[in-house]
Formats: structure tokens, sequence, C-alpha cells
């Protein structure tokens, strides 16, 4: 199974986009943008729910691999600040939690924080504070404690089946409430489920959004730009062994794409 994710993975994302002009000449090579979801001590009793949870010792695992090969965990806003400084990208991995849930709170913050790593949080503002989701205070905490936290919008909906106006509402209402709340600008959006339009990325643009993720490279745009970067999905019936493999192609795999 591994295997065959692995070489779809390899294969999408080496494509190449042969017909941009000269003018518009790929300007970074982005790392691999890990995502994850739920961290939590029990397992789920769904499939789906336990394919998208990793347990606390997984996550410290992975992140002792990282570190041992000389890699750095960074978050999508310190990519976008070594991106402004020209800094290498070679050596990082981008770690990044969608959605809000309360366990991440709980235990993967702890992790991060015994790693010294940081990491992005995608929020969808609209779930705070309801069952098995962040609350504001835990928000609020974990910015004042390094974490990056990115805008996922206000319902977890898709985007690409909205008007424009709709899209908007989305977007910014999220990015806005956010900003307000813990004063600090949002390097970042995830397009709930990965899916997106051309009116989307006019709108993360318009915002001034620097940086934008989807879920995988099926939903790209060509061209392949900053606001539609790519992720690695991290499963919870991973091994090591699976997490290093995955960490290997998607290295391997890196190409330019458009800032």
């Amino acid at each position: 199974m591994f295997l065959r994710i692995g070489l779809t993975l390899a294969t999408t994302l080496t494509v190449a986009h042969p017909a941009l002009p000269v003018s518009a000449a790929p300007s970074f090579v982005p790392p691999p943008i890990l995502m994850y979801h739920r961290v939590d001590v029990a397992s789920p009793s769904d499939e789906i729910s336990r394919d998208l949870t990793v347990t606390p010792a997984q996550l410290k695992q992975q992140l002792s691999y990282l570190k041992q090969h000389g890699i750095a965990v960074i978050s999508m806003a310190q990519l976008e600040s070594r991106m402004k400084r020209r800094a290498p990208l070679d050596d990082a991995v981008v770690l990044t939690f969608d959605d809000g849930y309360a366990d991440q709170y709980k235990y993967a913050v702890p992790v991060l924080r015994r790693f010294a790593d940081s990491a992005t949080f995608y929020i969808v503002t609209g779930n705070l504070g309801k069952a098995r989701h962040l609350t504001w205070a835990e928000v609020r905490m974990m910015a004042r404690d390094r974490m990056d936290i990115a805008a996922h919008g206000v319902q977890h909906n898709d985007l690409s089946l909205m008007s424009p106006a709709e899209q908007r509402n989305q977007i910014v209402e999220s990015i806005n409430v956010l900003q307000v709340t813990l004063r600090t600008p949002i390097e970042s959006y995830a397009y709930p489920s990965g899916r997106f339009n051309r009116d989307t990325l006019d709108i993360v643009r318009r915002e001034g959004v620097p940086l934008a993720v989807t879920t995988d490279p099926i939903n790209i745009i060509p061209p392949e730009s900053a606001l539609q970067l790519p992720r690695v999905r991290v499963h919870g019936w991973w091994t090591l062994h699976d997490f290093a493999k995955a960490i290997d192609v998607a290295r391997a795999s890196r190409h330019p794409v458009l800032r």
C-alpha cells in the first residue's frame, strides 16, 4: 500500500510545466510539508479517524527521526521567513495540523515544545469551542507558545463549490478574526479538503496571504504557485520506516514553483 502511495506522490510532484514563460521563472523550491490531523492516546473506532490519528509516541518518534537526520522542523510562518531571507530550505520539513482538534493542544503541543519545534495549526474558526475542538483560550496559549496559527475557513466547506462572494466570506472572515484576536499576521491558508479554484487563488492573493496549501497534487491548477502547495498526508498506520520512506520520497520529489 505504501509503495503505491509513494510512487503516486513522486510521479505527480515531478510533473514539469514547460509552458511557463521565461518572465515567470519559478523562484523557490518548497520543502516537504507534512499534514497531520489528530494526535491522541486513544484509537478512534472508525477507520477514517484511525487513519487521521497518530499517537503522541508516534509523533515523538517522528520528530526524533527528523532531528537525528539533521532535518529542521519548521512552521509555514518560518518557511515564509526563510524565503524572505533567502535562507536554505533543503534541510527543512514543515509540520501542519488541520482542523483545530482539542487533542492537538493536549498532546501535539507538548511534544513539539519538548523538541523546541514549531508547527502550523490550521483553524476552522467556526468550530472553536465546540466538542472535541480547540477553544479560543487554547489557541491564544498556542500562539504564545510560538506555534503558528493559520486560517482554514469559517466552516470546513468545499470552496470550489461556492460563488466568489461566498468564498470571500469564508476566507476573509476566518483570516480577520484570527488576526484581530491574536494580533499577528496570518501567513498561510489551508483549503478545506484541499479543494479550490481560480477565484479562491485570487481572493487569497488579494488578502496578502503569501502561502496556501492543498492536501495533495491532484487539485493543483497549472502553473503551480506558492498559493497551492501540496502536502504529504501522515497516516496513523505508518511505522517509523513508512514515515522515513515518505520523507525520502518527498525530498527527492521537490520541484520549483512560482513565488
